[in-house]
């Protein structure tokens, strides 16, 4: 029994120094080994994690950089736009203004606020009216020719018949050799030009030009050129087509005359 007691307490001083021994030296191997591959895996797992964070971030920025340079390129865009708007603009008034200087029958320049045009009728709504002078039957005219004619007024507004409408005519004249006619309208933006007898030389490209003999509109105001000449007709005039140097598409401003 006392052997016994003595064996035990000899074990637990060996055990005790062991421990002692191994606590102030590096871990055991096993231990060691595991710890340096824990701290290996995850120096490699931060790796990835960091080299599949990277491009998404990459990514994300340029992404907002195009987002910013897009909306900079649109608005640059639309500046140049307003910029190219206004030039345009300022020479359009410019030649109405030229008009006014000529023209001793000028009232008012107006813009154009609505367009009603289809093979019926042909008008545009002008934003100025009898407080502006404008009067039924005056003439409106642009720097490229004549428009057509007031066809009513209310204070602050008129209309417009166009001379592409079927309800238009006015006096009109072939200006190199002054053959009389009446110039119509068609409905689909080109004119004719009736009762040019068949014997009357009338070539394509002449131009037309109001004649003044019909009070409403005054003399030598440009109209258009002759597009197409038909003499085969069994009637006792020509059949003539007149294209308006105007485009009534694109007029935004005109000008209003005084008729005498």
């Amino acid at each position: 029994m006392p052997k016994k007691r003595f064996l035990l307490f000899l074990l637990i001083i060996i055990s005790i120094s062991f421990m002692t021994y191994q606590s102030n030296r590096k871990p055991l191997l096993p231990l060691n080994f595991l710890n340096n591959t824990f701290n290996r895996f995850h120096e490699i797992k931060e790796s990835v994690k960091d080299s599949i964070a990277s491009p998404f971030k990459k990514i994300s920025l340029r992404e907002k950089e195009n987002i910013r340079l897009k909306k900079e390129l649109a608005s640059l865009l639309k500046d140049q736009q307003k910029y190219r708007e206004a030039i345009l603009e300022n020479k359009r008034l410019k030649e109405l203004l030229s008009l006014k200087e000529k023209e001793q029958r000028y009232v008012t320049a107006a813009r154009v606020i609505a367009k009603g045009i289809d093979q019926w009728s042909s008008t545009f709504v002008l934003d100025k009216g009898h407080f502006d002078g404008i009067a039924k039957d005056m003439t409106a005219i642009t720097p490229n020719g004549l428009v057509g004619k007031i066809s009513s007024v209310s204070d602050n507004y008129s209309s417009v018949l166009l001379l592409t409408d079927i309800n238009f005519s006015s006096a009109a004249k072939i200006q190199d050799d002054r053959t009389e006619g009446v110039l119509s309208g068609t409905g689909f933006r080109k004119c004719r030009l009736k009762y040019v007898p068949h014997e009357g030389i009338v070539e394509k490209g002449s131009v037309i030009i109001t004649s003044g003999l019909d009070s409403l509109f005054p003399q030598g105001i440009p109209i258009g050129y002759v597009s197409k000449v038909n003499k085969k007709g069994a009637g006792l005039f020509q059949d003539i087509e007149v294209t308006p140097f105007v485009d009534i598409t694109k007029i935004e401003e005109l000008v209003i005359l005084k008729n005498w």
